[in-house]
């Protein structure tokens, strides 16, 4: 009975649906910026062939999985999940199981390459939806102004290591 309430909210339940509502609505608009901009960025990548110019087989199955994954990781940095997704499904795992990788572990390697992509810039979705969970009052407080540069981009660098 005798707490605070948080900073836009108010004693009322409108006003604290007002401020959901609100929250709501910035989070959704970021993500469907990025869905829009993956959608865009799937149609240039299938409409510029760039997937045809990988040979369908590869000398060695170690020199396929690295550059699949390589690809991947580039697909996780500027793609939401659902988009990386189905452009991997139509694009990568076809060349994938023509060359021997069987598709749980290719599946699996994928999810791992996502996730590495998803924690680097220039999108660094993960980062992203955390700042928002978290708040920007907590995310400006936590931030270094001085020390090494390890120090001051740790928040990058240890999740990429």
């Amino acid at each position: 009975p005798h707490h605070q309430p948080e900073p836009g909210t108010g004693e009322k339940l409108e006003s604290s649906l007002r401020f959901a509502t609100n929250e709501t609505t910035g989070h959704i608009g970021a993500l469907l910026i990025l869905m829009g901009m993956s959608v865009s960025l799937g149609g240039i990548v299938e409409r510029s062939g760039m997937m045809e110019n990988l040979p369908e087989t590869f000398a060695n199955i170690w020199v396929a999985m690295t550059i699949l994954v390589i690809t991947m990781v580039i697909i996780g940095m500027t793609m939401d999940p659902m988009g990386a997704v189905l452009l991997v499904n139509a694009t990568i795992a076809p060349v994938a199981f023509a060359n021997g990788i069987e598709p749980l572990h290719f599946w699996m390697i994928t999810l791992a390459a996502f996730e590495l992509g998803y924690l680097s810039p220039p999108v660094a979705l993960n980062h992203l939806l955390t700042r928002q969970v978290v708040g920007d009052e907590d995310v400006e407080s936590a931030k270094v102004h001085g020390g090494s540069f390890y120090r001051r981009h740790e928040k990058y660098l240890l999740p990429l290591a």
